[in-house]
């Protein structure tokens, strides 16, 4: 169901693909500095929002593993996971927050290492984002 969840609101991000049309509207307005620089940090801000979410996905599909980067948000706030009790952890606000966070400080530097990949798949995450910064 989490999966489906994922893949549904992934297919639902095309819907930003209408953005482009907005885009080549901004264009005539390319000559002023201010807008062309508050396009660029909207641009950017979009871009570590959709890897912050990619971020949590990753952490979601293997929180059952208990090394994961949500596994460590819960304990270092003092709402860890329990199995047995449907809904403990962090909430959704801290969980979002804090992989904004970590996309914004991995694009724009090599991270601040309060928020770090655990796992495989959040390690190579983390080099593409990275990269991609």
């Amino acid at each position: 169901p989490t999966q489906q969840t994922t893949l549904i609101g992934l297919l639902k991000t095309a819907r930003l693909l209408r953005l482009v049309r907005v885009a080549r509207k901004l264009d005539r307005y390319s000559e002023y500095g201010a807008a062309v620089l508050f396009l660029l940090m909207c641009t950017f801000a979009l871009i570590a929002h959709w890897l912050a979410c990619i971020w949590y996905a990753i952490g979601n599909v293997e929180q059952n593993r208990s090394i994961g980067w949500l596994h460590s948000l819960g304990v270092d706030l003092g709402k860890p996971y329990n199995s047995s009790i449907k809904g403990s952890g962090p909430s959704i606000k801290d969980k979002y927050v804090t992989a904004l966070y970590f996309t914004f400080s991995s694009l724009t530097s090599v991270g601040f290492g309060n928020v770090s990949p655990n796992t495989n798949s959040e390690k190579i995450f983390s080099i593409c984002v990275m990269l991609i910064g």
